[in-house]
This record gives C-alpha cells, structure tokens and sequence, in this order.
C-alpha cells in the first residue's frame, strides 16, 4: 500500500441521524449530524406563497420506490394509528410504504416508552441490522393526536431523506445562545455541545435544492421568543407545508424524472468482516462481506478499516502509512459508474480484502488486543469543482488479538 494520508474531513463526519426527546414545553429534539459550516448568515426572509425545506439527496430512496415497513412493538391499535398518519406522504412522493409481519424491511419502528422520538436519514437505515429499529416513537408523548400526527410525519420525513428546516442556510434566525444554553440545561439537562448540535447547524446551500426557507414546514421546530433576540417564533408545526409537498414532489416526482441527482450508492447486506491473521504477509487481511448498488452520477469511493484499542481508542500513528488523520487504518478506493450491482466476499469467498502489516500497528510489543472497524465513504466532485463527503456505512467493530514481536 502507498503512503497515503487524507483530509480532516474525513474523520470528522459522524453517522446522521435525528433523535428527539418528546415534545413537551419546549423542542427537545436533538439531531447529530456533520455539515459545513457557511461563515455568511441572513435575515430571516418569511416570504408568501409555496417555500420547500432541505434533504440530503445522497440518502433518497430510488424514485418509486416500495420501502417495507414493520413495527418491533406496540399495540395494533396504535399501530394503525401511525400507518395511517405515514400514509399520507404517499398523496404527494412517489414512494410506496408497504407494512410487513415478517421478512425482510427498509424501516423498523420501536414504540416505547423512553428513548425520545428518532429516525435514521432516508437509506441510511441500510446500515441498521434487520433486528434493529431505525425509527424510535416515545409514546409517553403521544397525549394527543396532535403529537402523535406532527411527530410521526416529522419523523418520516426524515425516513426518506428530509432535514431539518432550522438548520437551513438561509433561514438566519437571530439566535440568543446563551439564552439557549440556559434554559435547556435547566429544562433538558443538555451541555453547549448538545444545544448546538440540535439547534445550531446549519446546512451547505446546496441541501435547500435551490428552495427557500419555509418555517411552516413539518420539519421545523418550534422556536420561542425568549431564544432569539428580536422575538422571533416559530410554532409547532402540525400539518405538511405547502413548502413539504413541494419538496418531495421535486424529490420523489410522479412524472418526469427527479431534479439534482447525485451519487445515491448504497451499501446493503453487510454482515460480518473476517479478521484473518496472515502469517505469510506478517499482518492482518480484512474481508468485509457487503453488497452495493450505484445509482445517480459517478463517484469515488473509500473502503477503510479503522484500527482501535482495546479501550475503544483510535491506534495513533506518527508516520503516514497506513494512516488517516494520524490514525491506523488501511483502505482501498475505486471510481465507480452508476448502474452497478457489486458484490464483495459474497459470490466468492475473499475476493476483497484490505491488509495492513503487523509493523504499521504501534501497539506496545508483546499480546494485544485490538477492535476493527468497516467504514465506507462516497466522494462526490461536483460540476462547481467543489466535493462533497458522505458516509455510506459503519459497521460494528470486530475484536481481533496478536502478539506483536
């Protein structure tokens, strides 16, 4: 392997996802998710007629699209309850919400009575396990219908690709931080970290998909007075927008073909990585079994595997070999055409392997264990000449131990 070191950004992006904690006397959602982070902000501009709201559309379902649905929990009845609220996403996107007892799904919900409400990004639910939730409802909050309707849209827009509306680049909204800060750490128990990441990002300009800012938008939190500091508010919003049927017409059109394609690649079907010791190559040899299929536009591709401790800490490196960002890892890249259909140690037993020698690991000499983790990221270059990063999947790590000479 060459001696190859990549960007910052490449380590800092995390998993999206949107986790709310009920929606009581204020807006405690939390949303993790990793942008860039433009310098320029504006007034708000709360204009008339139709507005749209941000996606992701690395994350889209494929137009037309059938996405099987099935419940972990919960009573039938409140089960029908959400079946028919998730439904009407359907009147305006082109996409199919099937519900299924058994078998293979697209989207899992849990219906609990903690854990706040919460989705996975569109296909990003491809990286949870078929025994895994990828939607979370905390029924303790469903009191009304009115919860329970706005939260269940709310929450599927995000299963198929939405963002939040507070975080668009063009909303401007005068934000009063400290006071923020203070009120949902007395009300919600959150540090500054926590609040900014719920409240204060914001999207590049190019996830408004040439829209503008639409505060009525299902996928806009609530913002009261007391945190901005020109009083500017936002209620809950209960019903879909003119703005959000707008969008996912533009995103999921019925006719023609869908606007401002990007590469959608999707890793599908992971499940598991062999961490063989190869005593002729003195190192490990890695074979991550997965599926992908490309779609949208061309695009480069990384495969890494990231090197921990025992403790869960990143291995540290001092050279640049077998590193990224100062850290052990080892990967492969490829630039791959839409329209494919890939297969890796699926048909073939260790047709793809990523390998790193024992000697590029500095752990101390002697018996060390060591976890691997499977991480595959999808660079865009666009027309503009800029890039874009995304993360297409993290698997669980896998322990591995050897003894170091």
């Amino acid at each position: 392997m060459k001696s190859v070191k990549l960007g910052l950004a490449l380590l800092s992006l995390v998993l999206v996802s949107n986790t709310s904690f009920g929606q009581k006397t204020v807006p405690t959602q939390k949303y993790g998710c990793s942008t860039e982070m433009p310098s320029n902000k504006v007034m708000i501009e709360d204009t008339a007629g139709p507005t749209r709201g941000l996606a992701d559309n690395y994350y889209l379902w494929d137009n037309g699209k059938t996405l099987y649905v099935k419940f972990l929990s919960g009573s039938p009845q409140l089960q029908e309850k959400i079946k028919s609220i998730v439904k009407e996403w359907e009147q305006y996107a082109n996409l199919h919400f099937e519900f299924v007892t058994v078998g293979a799904s697209n989207i899992r919900i849990n219906l609990d009575d903690k854990g706040g409400h919460n989705s996975l990004i569109g296909s990003l639910a491809n990286m949870a396990g078929q025994n895994e939730k990828t939607v979370n409802f905390d029924t303790t909050d469903f009191r009304t219908y009115t919860a329970m309707h706005r939260t269940v849209l709310h929450e599927f827009g995000h299963a198929i690709g939405l963002l939040h509306e507070h975080y668009s680049p063009i909303a401007g909204i005068p934000w009063n931080k400290e006071a923020v800060y203070a009120d949902l750490r007395k009300t919600q128990g959150w540090d500054k970290e926590t609040v900014d990441v719920n409240l204060f990002q914001q999207y590049n300009l190019t996830y408004t998909n040439g829209t503008k800012y639409d505060r009525a938008s299902i996928m806009h939190y609530p913002v009261f007075a007391k945190w901005t500091t020109n009083g500017y508010s936002v209620d809950w919003n209960n019903q879909l927008s003119e703005g959000d049927i707008a969008l996912v017409k533009m995103l999921y059109p019925k006719d023609g073909e869908r606007t401002n394609e990007v590469p959608r690649f999707t890793v599908e079907n992971y499940t598991k990585m062999d961490v063989v010791k190869n005593t002729a190559k003195q190192g490990f040899s890695l074979f991550p079994s997965f599926n992908m299929v490309t779609k949208g536009r061309q695009a480069t591709v990384y495969f890494i595997a990231f090197f921990y401790d025992k403790d869960g800490n990143s291995i540290k490196k001092e050279t640049n070999t077998y590193s990224i960002n100062n850290s052990a890892a080892t990967f492969k890249t490829f630039t791959l055409a839409p329209g494919k259909n890939l297969s890796a140690n699926k048909q073939t037993a260790k047709d793809f392997e990523l390998f790193i020698p024992y000697s590029e690991l500095p752990v101390p000499t002697g018996s060390n264990n060591i976890q691997v983790e499977f991480r595959v990221y999808l660079m865009d270059k666009k027309p503009d000449g800029t890039s874009e990063l995304k993360m297409l999947y993290a698997s669980k790590r896998v322990n591995s131990s050897f003894i170091k000479q």
